[in-house]
């Protein structure tokens, strides 16, 4: 959580610091230029304040996305500014997309320190090239007075590096995450027989595509656990909801145990957090 504090306000300084920069240089900053200023610091920023407001607000895309978009309408508005109407409207439009992409991204991975660390790097990049933009004399050639590696060269070649250990470090992760899940499943299914006498049990694997089960068909009468499995944190299925039930668990990595007593013969829908997959309990 302290990463994702300090995170937010570096993103909220060095934004800042960009709109100053470009008002302060504005009769360098000019067409085209301007536009591609007031887009690139308003979806950047956006994108990544959504990005951890929404590992935050883990359960709720509306206020990290609320947020973002309002940030990155600001950003954009006061980095086209100086230059034009219409980079303004540029710069705005881009701080719409990005505050929706980082706050669906953020909800949809959680924290790790990995990713919360790649995106923040990315951000210093974008922060980088726009600098030497509005700070070049002349604007319209591209043309610094510095010789040797650039300062945006470096910080690229350290976010690409970055990203293949990132990259593979969450492949290894998620390897080994799933023979953990593997060897632990099997060591807790005699005890869980025991646990369980008297409930008809009904696994349902959580997968990135989905659930294993769309249609659940249960006895009525007959005590009913549903355990969702979780293989993988790497998912964006985080919790399941049913509105007919009355419930909202939270998924954590394993198994995931709800009991559902005196079911009445019916159909009863739930859904993942995020409203993007559906099933049904059927009661027969």
């Amino acid at each position: 959580m302290l990463l994702t504090l300090l995170s937010i306000l570096m993103i909220v300084f060095l934004s800042g610091y960009i709109v100053l920069n470009t008002n302060k240089r504005q009769k360098r900053v000019t067409g085209m230029t301007g536009m591609m200023i007031a887009m690139s610091i308003g979806m950047m920023s956006s994108l990544a304040l959504g990005f951890q407001l929404g590992i935050v607000f883990d359960h709720d895309l509306s206020v990290p996305s609320i947020i973002a978009i309002l940030f990155g309408l600001g950003i954009g508005y006061l980095a086209g500014k100086p230059v034009s109407v219409l980079a303004s409207l540029d710069g705005m439009l881009a701080g719409i997309m990005g505050g929706m992409m980082g706050a669906m991204l953020g909800s949809m991975l959680g924290f790790t320190y990995i990713m919360a660390l790649f995106v923040d790097i990315v951000f210093i990049l974008i922060f980088c090239v726009i600098l030497q933009i509005t700070n070049s004399d002349s604007v319209e050639t591209n043309i610094t007075k510095s010789s040797g590696i650039s300062v945006p060269f470096i910080a690229g070649i350290i976010t690409v590096a970055f990203g293949t250990v990132s990259v593979g470090l969450l492949l290894f992760n998620q390897y080994q995450d799933s023979r953990t899940s593997i060897i632990s499943s099997q060591s807790k299914e005699q005890s869980s027989v025991q646990e369980n006498e008297g409930y008809q049990v009904i696994s349902v694997d959580v997968k990135s595509t989905g659930f294993s089960q769309e249609n659940i068909v249960v006895k009525s009468g007959v005590p009913t656990k549903l355990n969702f499995i979780k293989q993988s944190g790497y998912t964006c299925i985080k919790s399941v909801e049913s509105t007919d039930l009355g419930i909202d668990v939270y998924l954590e990595k394993g198994d995931n145990f709800i009991t559902l007593d005196d079911l009445k013969p019916g159909t009863y829908h739930f859904n993942c957090g995020m409203y993007m997959y559906y099933g049904t309990i059927t009661v027969v």
